[in-house]
């Protein structure tokens, strides 16, 4: 565990630490396939579905489950279970954890990979949501689906230090390079996650989903029969969602919300985490 955390300040390492323990996961088994969630927050509150990034893990949203845990949501957010490899079957197995939870509707918010997860998600059960929030996401982009395929051949047959090195670095990479503690930590735990937890199938899943996600066909007609309403949450500067695809997305969501973050690239919800929840709830109360 040391040699992860060594160059992380203590302070920082102390609160994930306690985020770890005080937050254990429950288990449940949906249509065959075993599921981990973290449950957590006020059981009277308004249900919250958070989605993680591509790491795949709950804790790695800790420090926005931490400003959301006010008393007023409960929470719910899944790890992906490595044997899933599609973004369908992932929304699938994660409606059925909302039923055995007796949550018939629940706000949905989704960053990064979690993003892609939450369009699906509200497309396949829009009934489930009410409340969208897209964060530092895009749409599908079916030449990107062409793109990932050569990356997958060859998590098929490189060693696994090769594999990790390879998702280790993609997903450090989308990081802005500003030396705060915060990302210190970002850094540590992808590296713990990949080193100590990534199987090869987890790696084929992580990738084959995305490609299952930008093979779909989006329109802005899709939820025209949907109640609910969206926000979208994007920075200037990501270089995840260049000018183009932040159109695009906007585009298939008409009469979302837009808040624009300036200067902090793809890591808002932890370099800004503060104005990050304040935007969020601000959206939610009205």
């Amino acid at each position: 565990m040391d040699k992860y955390y060594r160059k992380v300040p203590p302070a920082q390492v102390d609160q994930f630490m306690r985020f770890r323990q005080d937050h254990p996961l429950k288990a449940q088994v949906v249509d065959g396939i075993p599921w981990e969630y973290l449950l957590s927050g006020e059981v009277s509150g308004q249900p919250l579905l958070l989605m993680p990034g591509a790491l795949s893990t709950a804790e790695s949203a800790w420090r926005t489950i931490t400003l959301l845990e006010n008393g007023k949501y409960r929470l719910v957010c899944p790890n992906y279970p490595a044997e899933i490899d599609s973004m369908s079957g992932l929304a699938d197995g994660i409606v059925g954890i909302l039923h055995q939870e007796g949550i018939p509707s629940t706000y949905v918010v989704g960053g990064s990979y979690g993003g892609m997860l939450a369009q699906v998600f509200t497309r396949r059960h829009p009934e489930q949501v009410t409340r969208l929030v897209l964060s530092h996401t895009y749409p599908p982009v079916s030449g990107r689906a062409r793109s990932v395929q050569p990356a997958m051949s060859l998590f098929r047959v490189l060693p696994m230090f090769l594999v990790r090195k390879m998702l280790r670095d993609r997903m450090i990479g989308v990081l802005p390079s500003h030396p705060s503690p915060e990302l210190l930590l970002v850094s540590a735990q992808i590296h713990e996650t990949v080193d100590t937890k990534l199987t090869r199938q987890a790696a084929l899943s992580t990738f084959l989903r995305m490609m299952d996600f930008d093979l779909q066909v989006y329109t802005p007609s899709d939820l025209a029969g949907w109640q609910g309403k969206t926000l979208i949450m994007l920075a200037e500067d990501d270089p995840t969602t260049p000018e183009s695809l932040r159109k695009s997305l906007l585009e298939l969501y008409p009469g979302a919300q837009l808040h624009l973050f300036k200067g902090s690239g793809h890591a808002t919800a932890i370099l800004e985490s503060q104005e990050y929840i304040r935007v969020m709830e601000g959206f939610f109360e009205e």
